[in-house]
């Protein structure tokens, strides 16, 4: 339990060529099963590509594509950060 949160609210997976199957299939349909999770957030490696999931209050998911020049609102944890910050460095 050290390595893990068991209540989550918010998961952000970094996808690769490797996983990212993995993280949109099977990782994806797990996660929706967790009653406290509010957002899922996937962060393309490839390009400035963010894409989030967030429970609306019918407890339906609704997808937003945000990409360069967008902010991201993390509402689960109160937090904000331009894509572009995110891929600082990096493009």
């Amino acid at each position: 339990e050290d390595y893990f949160l068991q209540y989550p609210c918010l998961i952000v997976e970094v996808l690769s060529p490797s996983t990212e199957t993995i993280d949109r299939r099977e990782k994806w349909l797990n996660y929706q099963t967790i009653s406290t999770l509010e957002e899922y957030i996937l962060v393309s490696q490839n390009t400035m590509k963010v894409e989030i999931f967030r429970k609306d209050n019918n407890s339906n998911w609704q997808k937003e594509i945000l990409t360069e020049g967008d902010t991201l609102e993390i509402n689960s944890i109160n937090f904000n950060l331009t894509i572009t910050d995110i891929y600082e460095d990096i493009f």
